[in-house]
């Protein structure tokens, strides 16, 4: 028990800092790299700009990590799906941190256009173009796949184990269900990236995966006599 209370507050600790510091950032610091003239406005903005790479890079780390916390709790009840959440959150990480080299990427980019003295058609827009979809594709969609993959394993496992309340990983699963429906809907041009209707779609998990954190660092995991296959 006492290394499964480890892992929970561990894995409590690295949901926080996948959600909180990367929300914060956006609103900080994201402005620029999601503005129409990021050409421009990244290049004026580069230390915000860094730190908002940066950020990312960090829930990408967190969020890998939670998939290794939380495999020697899970591998007891389902060692093949502990494996398995494992590695689509390491997918998960991998990806985020792609998003965060992309973003530095177009700030190199758009310190290059300012320097050339912003040539209104130049070669710098339709290259830009290139990294900002990409990386939009990336980071606001294809990541939430493996996220939402591993995610839904490891809830099935709690569901089933009664390692935290079933009420949390109900919530949880269905979350993640809205989650899947908010980034098709913007990947396929339903609504806008990061638009009120994706906030939306995306509040239940986010606020589930905060109180999931405080829960796992006060509570832990249930004691084997209570958690059960």
């Amino acid at each position: 028990m006492a290394s499964s209370n480890t892992n929970a507050r561990v894995t409590g600790v690295l949901f926080i800092l996948g959600t909180v510091p990367v929300i914060a950032a956006m609103l900080l610091w994201g402005q620029s790299v999601s503005s129409p003239d990021y050409l421009s406005s990244m290049a004026a903005s580069r230390v915000h700009v860094l730190l908002y790479a940066l950020t990312v890079m960090v829930m990408g780390l967190a969020c890998a990590g939670i998939g290794i916390s939380l495999y020697p709790v899970l591998k007891r009840y389902d060692e093949g799906l502990a494996v398995t959440a494992m590695g689509f959150r390491l997918m998960e990480g991998t990806l985020q941190i792609v998003s965060a080299i992309g973003i530095v990427a177009l700030l190199g980019l758009s310190q290059e256009f300012v320097k050339a003295g912003s040539p209104p058609d130049s070669f710098f827009q339709p290259v830009g173009s290139a990294i900002k979809a990409v990386n939009d594709w990336v980071g606001n969609g294809v990541y939430l796949f493996p996220w939402c993959i591993g995610a839904s394993i490891y809830y099935a496992i709690f569901f089933r184990t009664r390692l935290i309340p079933r009420w949390l990983s109900i919530w949880g699963l269905l979350g993640l269900a809205l989650m899947l429906v908010s980034t098709f809907g913007a990947m396929f041009g339903l609504w806008g990236s990061l638009s009120s209707m994706q906030i939306l779609f995306n509040m239940p998990i986010l606020v589930q995966e905060l109180v999931l954190a405080v829960w796992l660092i006060v509570k832990g995991f249930a004691s084997p006599a209570v958690a059960r296959v």
